[in-house]
């Protein structure tokens, strides 16, 4: 389940962020350029997505009986079909195809829509449903707003690696600086509401800011949290050090960008992996 949630994850937070950067970041003829080198990458996110979705629904029907005979039993999937994991996989299931839709028209901008519903969806299970009334409406709406800037943030690092790669080409440079300051900008905000809304989610869980290190779920939160710090310290060298540096030495502010984001990507998969692991235990 948790390879499961980490693989759908990733793949959706690779589709909303990737492609989002290329649909509504990036400028001129680097945008065309963008989507094209993204497509394969984008396109296999989708499989990965779809498979997920559906093998997602079976694995908690195997979980719920603790037997994998139960994924090829009808009755035992008619009855998962009839609890909120079943709502749930059917809201999914109809956003998967919407997906598959959108990509094959090419709908890019409608693919990025889509794949934030689905995101969102990430809040229909696990401890945001817990709580009720307007609490737990607001727990999800927090859990809403981290999962989607935490994978914005993390999705758009690929095509700005990319961005950096395409800026050094001379009939791309000038869009390509224009579209990593368009980075640069939404980042601060991706950044900010990461933060906040994280705290207030552990706030929410917990009643309590600083984990309980005697609790595998507060110890993997934990590493997630210093995860995550680790970005932001490497964003922030990246935007306040590498950057001014363009003006005297563009290969080398070029190289430590790439080098930076790289780290940032690799840490934003290690967040979702604790995410996908902590996320199905009790937050005791």
């Amino acid at each position: 389940m948790a390879a499961n949630r980490f693989l759908h994850d990733s793949s959706l937070g690779l589709l909303w962020g990737g492609l989002g950067y290329a649909s509504f970041v990036a400028r001129g003829p680097l945008a065309g350029r963008l989507v094209q080198r993204l497509d394969p990458m984008m396109s296999g996110c989708v499989v990965v997505a779809v498979l997920t979705t559906a093998s997602g629904f079976l694995i908690s029907a195997a979980n719920a009986t603790d037997a994998w005979s139960s994924v090829f039993d009808p009755e035992t999937l008619h009855l998962m079909a009839e609890t909120d994991v079943g709502q749930a996989f059917a809201i999914q299931a109809v956003t998967a195809v919407a997906l598959v839709v959108s990509t094959l028209l090419k709908a890019y901008r409608t693919s990025v829509a889509v794949t934030g519903l689905m995101l969102s969806e990430l809040a229909l299970s696990g401890h945001a449903t817990e709580g009720s009334g307007l609490a737990g409406l607001g727990h999800q709406a927090t859990d809403i707003v981290h999962v989607l800037s935490g994978t914005a943030w993390l999705g758009a690092l690929v095509p700005f690696v990319i961005v950096l790669r395409l800026s050094s080409v001379l009939d791309l440079q000038t869009p390509a600086i224009e579209s990593l300051k368009r980075f640069s900008l939404a980042g601060h905000v991706a950044v900010a509401l990461v933060l906040v809304s994280g705290l207030i989610n552990v706030w929410l869980v917990h009643g309590r800011i600083w984990p309980d290190l005697s609790s595998r779920y507060d110890r993997e939160l934990l590493l997630k949290m210093l995860a995550v710090g680790l970005m932001v310290i490497l964003a922030i060298v990246n935007r306040y050090v590498f950057v001014p540096m363009f003006g005297r030495d563009a290969a080398r502010a070029r190289t430590c960008l790439l080098y930076g984001s790289l780290t940032e990507i690799f840490l934003g998969f290690v967040a979702l992996g604790l995410v996908a692991s902590f996320g199905l235990q009790d937050p005791v």
